[in-house]
């Protein structure tokens, strides 16, 4: 079985920055959403330009510059961002205004990999160079949650994770879920050892998941298992949108497996508005 999905973005450029956004979450009033390219920061080297990871080994000036160059374009207010401190896991944080700058000029919250608020003045910020960034929004409850997805995080099904928290914190009922799924490697590009490929088959045993390619290897599609696990969580599968990008093959965007590791970080971002 495969899951039928819903596809597409928007590329937005502010300067030399770029934004690319999902159209079903444009379409909604209330909340600002986005993923970072590349370009248009102040890095250089591998890093070039707009690298947006602390955690690389890049002089944090540089980093802060970005951040700032980068919350001007997208319109984020600087003091309200909150970042996740992944660990490849699946745990989920409840965050408010008393944790604004936690992860930036503030000590990092606890180790998690996903955040959600309903706290307008919070902007939700996870850390990706070729992870999913899962976003999801819930109209009736106001509420948000955004994680970093990496294929650990995936495998464990952090995305049901993300929304039993919304549904646990706010009240959400799943059904009414938005989901987006940002840039991330693409199941062309996914290769994986035969133990990875068994796990996965194994933890998702009803859908089409494992491709191989041009070298014989095996690869995964992540995208299918994500859908999956929203899925199971009691998301409609119509409110699941992927922009559909991959980070290994768009060269707007940074890729770890593509840069064998040599490369920067980008970052995505939800927040409440009051339009």
């Amino acid at each position: 079985m495969r899951l039928e999905y819903k596809t597409g973005f928007r590329f937005d450029a502010v300067g030399e920055v770029g934004i690319y956004r999902l159209p079903s979450f444009l379409a909604q009033s209330g909340i600002d959403h986005g993923f970072s390219a590349r370009t248009g920061g102040v890095s250089t080297g591998c890093f070039s330009s707009l690298n947006l990871s602390f955690t690389r080994p890049e002089d944090r000036n540089r980093v802060f510059e970005n951040y700032r160059i980068f919350c001007a374009a997208a319109k984020i207010p600087f003091a309200s961002m909150v970042m996740d401190t992944y660990e490849h896991g699946t745990t989920i944080r409840k965050v408010d205004r008393s944790d604004c700058q936690r992860g930036c000029e503030l000590p990092p919250l606890p180790p998690c990999d996903g955040l959600v608020t309903n706290d307008s003045g919070v902007t939700l910020m996870t850390g990706h160079a070729d992870c999913m960034a899962f976003y999801c929004y819930d109209p009736r409850t106001r509420s948000i949650g955004l994680a970093h997805a990496g294929w650990r995080g995936t495998l464990n099904r952090i995305g049901i994770n993300l929304i039993k928290k919304l549904c646990e914190s706010y009240g959400a009922n799943a059904s009414d879920i938005l989901v987006g799924i940002g840039p991330s490697i693409c199941p062309r590009c996914f290769e994986v050892g035969e133990d990875v490929a068994e796990l996965f088959e194994t933890a998702f045993p009803d859908i089409e998941i494992r491709g191989e390619n041009e070298r014989g290897r095996p690869t995964i599609d992540l995208w299918q298992v994500a859908a999956k696990q929203f899925v199971e969580a009691g998301v409609e599968l119509s409110n699941i949108e992927f922009m559909g990008v991959c980070t290994a093959e768009d060269d707007r965007l940074f890729s770890h497996r593509r840069d064998k590791g040599k490369t920067g970080g980008m970052t995505a971002f939800l927040r409440l508005t009051e339009g």
